[in-house]
């Protein structure tokens, strides 16, 4: 069993690293065929989260245990932004304030992105995964810290995605 949660602990962060890769990659590939304008900066900004998802996917491949908060607190945050998105994209469409209305399959996209945050949140909290990184907290008491670093991180980015929306473009 512990040969299977090595071997799946890896393939995940090989996943995590490949899809940084593929990622970045594609936004490189976009950015040298039609140029690196201001809308494909701001897009390189406003997902640079996903470059956590770098030191993150390390540190779970050398088994260290500040991997584990990192990840949850990424995964947390990519959570708590997608719900408030969702949240804000029906509030929209309920009060008629949205130009271009959300289609049925975009919602389904967008709750499947819920659930599969909330998928790896509950791999990462399982009791054996956890001992395998060496961490050692109950729910009550990792829950508020990874739950505040998460906050903490969205606020971050949401500045700083700000401050380069008004710098790129200037009112």
């Amino acid at each position: 069993m512990e040969r299977k949660l090595t071997i799946l602990i890896n393939i995940y962060a090989v996943f995590l690293l490949l899809f940084v890769l593929a990622y970045y990659g594609y936004y490189l590939y976009i950015g040298i065929l039609w140029g690196f304008g201001e809308r494909m900066f701001t897009l390189l900004v406003s997902d640079s989260l996903f470059l956590l998802f770098i030191p993150a996917a390390v540190g779970i491949l050398f088994k260290k245990t500040w991997s584990w908060w990192l990840n949850m607190i990424i995964f947390f945050q990519l959570f708590i932004a997608k719900f408030i998105a969702l949240g804000a994209n029906v509030t929209l469409l309920m009060t008629d304030t949205v130009a271009q209305p959300l289609q049925g399959s975009n919602l389904l996209v967008e709750i499947l992105y819920l659930v599969l945050y909330l998928i790896i949140i509950t791999a990462l909290s399982l009791k054996i995964v956890k001992q395998r990184l060496s961490v050692n907290r109950r729910f009550g008491e990792w829950f508020w810290r990874v739950f505040t670093g998460a906050i903490g991180l969205y606020v971050f980015h949401f500045i700083i995605t700000l401050l380069v929306i008004a710098w790129v473009s200037p009112v």
